[in-house]
């Protein structure tokens, strides 16, 4: 007979751990998340990139893609803690595919104020960002969409759509400092308007606004701007026929309307002094400008910063049939660039209402004073003027969280493949938050980086003098819709050390981090209350798997991670994933050196993918899985008493927690009750239940084997309690549970039985009925099934003089203990 021996928990002081758990200690040498030694890392990683080398295809290589971390806090109850973190690899188009981008740009005061050069800067930046995508392709189509206090419309014939009068435009001055409109190029202003009635205002701004519609701006292209509007086959910049047209037509009829802009020295061919040449296109001047130069140094100013509205345009346009030449949500991009926290969003009530002439304040009273106007935009009523109202105030702390949260919700339909299906990214520059306002800083750049289709996709820039100029940091950005980014495929396994622990239930969570921004479980619900601990200001995504106890069976929690960063992802994602969970000593652990799982169990196990087609986003996830283990996390446990059971085939060996035995054997259980304390201690009740799973069950069930009652442990001492099974032909998997009921809860342990097809063997004996004396030799058969019945008929002789009469039994069971067939004959 085989037997096949796991050894038990307790191999002596500091090695309270079965052999079978992994026999080995990688104990986390440190708590410090910053030191390279708290992580374990995948090392290298090799896998195959069709685009490579321009589309030659070959190996790339990467390190240290998934890193990952195991520790454990506590004592008999201990808190259980497994770090993932995951890198992207990152994989080459070939040939680099066409893209169609929108950039909203924010155009308002701010970013030219106190002389500042964000405008410019920002201005540069896009042009030189158009040109690196045509780089790539020459396909490439650019929309540019300005903001202000409302979205610049780009006209499919040119031009850009702008209610001047409905907007309650403030007019501003060139000047030469300050706000610097002058570096507009073409754009032509008037005076302050300082009237608040509104008929007033209509009827001195008419004029202003006609004026400003003969802006250079309207007359440039900003939709759908293509490289061959730009550059000739061969690579050379065409002639701006448009700027010479309106030098020629607009311009030299009223001069006066561009006092302070840029536009004189153009029309002069006067060069730009040094005080000009920071806010133009370039360095060097005008005079190599392009026309993508010109449009882009000619988009007007606006005030306040309603980045909703911008990205209603956005939408709009990747909503519209026709608009973009791919349905691929990675040739689709929306680019804001911002200078402000969101202060102004869209009325839903009255989104189309503006100011007319005709118009009196009265026409957009709220309902209720103190309500919001029946106006475009969303403002609260504090004054009995919407001019002044518009103009005069900030946002209040209400309106500050809408705009936010409306820009938010405007970008999440751009992002949904059902809606506009595109990927938007941020250039936040030198972003801040409004003072008095109801966000920080940091508040106000994660609501951004969830406006972003993943948190890297958010670049803060700064104007000057940083490591984060504004054209780099663009180019940086519009750099990864030139890229492939590809996920390894991750599963945690995390085998508990049943030996000793069992998992505590309803404990089980998951957190996880990408890009500096917290996420959630898909289903898990919104926290909106700001007293929550594990409160946001911005809406989570919802990217983390949800977990549950259904995540955890027999001991082994199993959760999938999926592809990790999460889609979609930078070159430069990050994702931090924690599972956490509590153990507790089930009855058995008792020790300085105690394993909360077992050693080879406990792992992820990941497929990192190949690109096998260059021109297609298409991943395939072929390669052989890997592996890593996870660090052993050791906790010490000294519990006042515990209980543990063996079991073994032998009455003077049952140190087993479990066996595979054959059928129709023997088997031996022992229960060992221990008193670790210096007094005596008395248990009300000691029972053992066979053919459960977990404790529950165990008292529950009405089939108990009563062990002890109501009995006690001498000081620093042990009671044992033994019985004996016999396995039968029914028997497969014969879990044991040993139950020891206390004052504080119940403790338990188990050993497990596995049942084995077995053999047996049996003598048939050929006597004289009459003497009982042998009339032949015995027949021996060894090798029978243990659970199969014998006929004693099959075993029959025909014997020369003898005749058959009888058999004892008739039917031999084996499993009975039965092993002699004795078979009767009498002289013929």
């Amino acid at each position: 007979m085989s037997t096949t021996k796991s050894p038990c928990p307790y191999q002596g002081p500091g090695k309270q751990n079965p052999a079978n758990i992994g026999g080995y200690d990688i104990i986390r040498p440190t708590e410090d998340s910053a030191d390279p030694d708290y992580w374990i890392t995948s090392g290298n990683t090799t896998v195959y990139d069709a685009g490579y080398d321009t589309g030659q295809g070959g190996l790339i290589h990467f390190k240290d893609r998934l890193r990952i971390s195991k520790g454990a806090a506590g004592e008999c109850t201990a808190a259980v803690t497994l770090e993932v973190e995951a890198a992207p690899l990152v994989f080459s188009y070939y040939p680099p595919h066409s893209l169609d981008v929108v950039f909203v740009l924010d155009v308002t005061a701010s970013m030219m104020a106190g002389g500042s050069r964000k405008m410019a800067l920002a201005k540069r930046a896009l042009s030189q960002t158009i040109q690196l995508l045509w780089r790539q392709n020459k396909e490439t189509r650019v929309t540019i969409v300005p903001f202000a206090r409302d979205a610049y419309v780009p006209l499919p014939g040119g031009g850009l759509s702008y209610d001047y009068l409905g907007t309650l435009f403030t007019w501003r001055r060139s000047t030469t400092s300050g706000n610097r409109i002058g570096q507009i190029l073409g754009y032509r202003n008037g005076s302050y308007v300082s009237t608040t009635d509104i008929p007033d205002y209509m009827t001195q701004s008419a004029p202003i606004a006609a004026s400003a519609g003969l802006s250079l701006y309207n007359y440039y292209n900003y939709y759908k701007i293509q490289y061959s509007d730009i550059f000739e086959d061969d690579g050379d910049a065409r002639k701006d026929a448009v700027l010479d047209r309106y030098l020629s037509e607009i311009y030299t009829q009223d001069p006066g309307a561009y006092a302070g802009s840029f536009i004189q020295n153009v029309a002069s061919g006067t060069p730009l002094d040094s005080t000009q040449l920071p806010y133009s296109m370039n360095d060097t001047g005008y005079e190599n400008n392009t026309i993508l130069d010109n449009l882009i140094w000619a988009i007007p100013y606006g005030e306040d910063t309603n980045t909703e509205a911008g990205l209603n345009e956005a939408y709009t346009l990747f909503n519209t049939p026709g608009f973009a030449q791919s349905d691929d949500i990675l040739r689709r991009a929306v680019i804001l660039i911002t200078d402000g926290q969101a202060n102004r969003s869209v009325n839903p009530a009255y989104p189309g209402v503006y100011a007319a002439p005709g118009s009196t304040d009265s026409d957009f009273f709220p309902s209720v004073p103190g309500e919001p106007w029946r106006y475009f935009m969303y403002l609260q009523q504090t004054v009995n003027s919407l001019i002044a109202e518009t103009a005069g105030r900030s946002a209040t702390s209400e309106e500050l969280v809408l705009a936010l949260r409306r820009a938010w919700e405007t970008a999440e339909r751009i992002k949904d493949p059902a809606g506009g299906n595109a990927t938007v990214f941020v250039l936040g520059i030198e972003i801040d938050a409004q003072t008095p306002g109801p966000y920080t800083r940091d508040d106000v750049l994660n609501i951004m980086r969830t406006i972003a289709s993943t948190g890297s996709y958010l670049h803060e820039a700064a104007e000057n003098g940083s490591d984060n100029p504004i054209i780099e940091e663009l180019e940086r950005l519009a750099g990864y819709l030139l890229v492939l980014t590809g996920e390894p495929e991750a599963v945690v396994t995390d085998t508990i050390n049943t030996a000793l622990f069992e998992y505590v239930p309803g404990s089980i969570h998951i957190t996880g981090v990408q890009d500096k921004i917290t996420l959630k479980s898909k289903n898990a619900s919104d926290i909106t209350d700001p007293n929550d601990p594990d409160y946001t200001v911005y809406t989570k995504p919802a990217l983390l798997p949800d977990i549950s106890d259904a995540n955890v069976q027999n001991g082994v929690v199993t959760v999938s991670l999926g592809t990790i960063p999460y889609a979609p992802a930078s070159p430069d994602s990050r994702t931090l994933i924690r599972l956490t969970y509590e153990i507790k000593n089930k009855g058995p652990a008792h020790g300085s050196h105690l394993h909360t799982n077992n050693d080879q169990e406990t792992l992820i196990t990941f497929r990192e993918p190949n690109h096998l087609d260059a021109a297609s986003a298409v991943l395939t996830y072929d390669n052989p899985p890997r592996i890593l283990h996870f660090h052993t996390p050791v906790v010490s446990c000294h519990s006042d008493f515990t209980v543990e059971k063996y079991t073994g085939t032998e009455a003077d060996n049952t140190i087993y927690k479990s066996l595979s035995v054959p059928t129709c054997s023997d088997v031996y259980y022992r229960v060992a009750v221990h008193n670790h304390t210096n007094t005596s201690l008395r248990f009300p009740l000691l029972y053992e239940v066979q053919n459960v799973n977990t404790l529950k069950e165990a008292q529950a069930s009405p089939s108990r084997r009563l062990l002890a009652e109501d009995f006690t442990v001498a000081a620093g001492g042990s009671r044992e309690f033994t019985f004996q099974y016999k396995t039968d032909c029914s028997d497969s998997v014969i879990p044991d549970f040993a139950v020891l009921e206390t004052d504080t809860g119940p403790l338990y342990d188990n050993a497990v039985i596995k049942v084995q097809g077995g053999t047996s063997y049996y003598t048939v004996q050929y006597l004289n009925r009459c003497t009982g004396m042998r009339i032949c030799p015995d027949e021996l058969v060894t090798g029978a099934d243990a659970c199969k019945p014998v006929d004693a008929c099959s075993h029959i002789r025909c014997l020369p003089c003898w005749k058959f009469v009888s058999a004892c039994p008739y039917r031999l069971e084996p499993c009975s203990g039965e092993n002699i067939i004795k078979l009767y004959y009498i002289p013929r």
